[in-house]
């Protein structure tokens, strides 16, 4: 799966989610850590979603770790990705081919 972000195939919706939480979190997010607790607190079916949404997000992550695509302000968040979406692909967890292909260059 290529994770370059091509911004016009991005539902109008998904970007709209982005928007959102991008101006709750540098508003009025005041634990990140509770705030993720909360989050466990949801219906089932959606920690399920928001999982995924995460996992999207570590994914392009890790890749874009693999690939050099990071600078000094995401490094932490990027390598921290790389590491754990790493792991789960070298437990048989997850399978991503072109990860693999990346990790082992």
């Amino acid at each position: 799966m290529n994770t370059d972000i091509d911004f016009m195939n991005i539902a109008e919706d998904d970007k709209a989610f982005v928007a959102s939480f991008e101006n709750f979190v540098n508003g009025r997010v005041s634990s990140t850590e509770k705030t993720g607790m909360a989050m466990t607190a949801m219906h089932h079916y959606l920690q399920q979603q928001a999982f995924k949404v995460f996992m999207g997000y570590m994914k392009a992550l890790a890749h874009n770790y693999r690939k050099g695509r990071y600078d000094d302000r995401n490094e932490w968040a990027s390598r921290i990705a790389d590491e754990a979406y790493g792991h789960l692909v070298d437990c048989d967890l997850i399978y991503d081919a072109d990860y693999t292909k990346l990790k082992n260059r």
